[in-house]
């Protein structure tokens, strides 16, 4: 059984923080290709107000997995400590691999 966050499983969040990102990716390179050209102002503008819309998006978005993480954590503190940990262990064995 997964465990629901605001109504959403962990992988229909993922599948929506991935989907954000590949629309900050597409409106990362359309104002990348209108700065590069030669248009006019106000297509900048257009592009740079879209882009902010993204970001407000991505924003808002990001807050609601992090109050959702928040109150997973506060229902279940004894497990989110042991992954944490976990996880901590993990990244320092790879930052720290040793060459043999």
């Amino acid at each position: 059984m997964t465990e629901k966050l605001h109504g959403m499983d962990l992988k229909e969040m993922s599948a929506e923080i991935a989907k954000s990102r590949k629309e900050i990716a597409v409106l990362t390179a359309s104002l990348a290709k209108v700065n590069g050209g030669k248009n006019g102002k106000s297509t900048v503008e257009h592009e740079q107000s879209g882009f902010r819309h993204g970001l407000e998006v991505v924003g808002a978005r990001g807050g609601e997995v992090a109050n959702g993480l928040s109150e997973e954590i506060k229902r279940h503190p004894l497990i989110s400590g042991v992954t944490a940990l976990g996880l901590g262990f993990v990244i320092a064995m790879l930052i720290f691999k040793r060459s043999a």
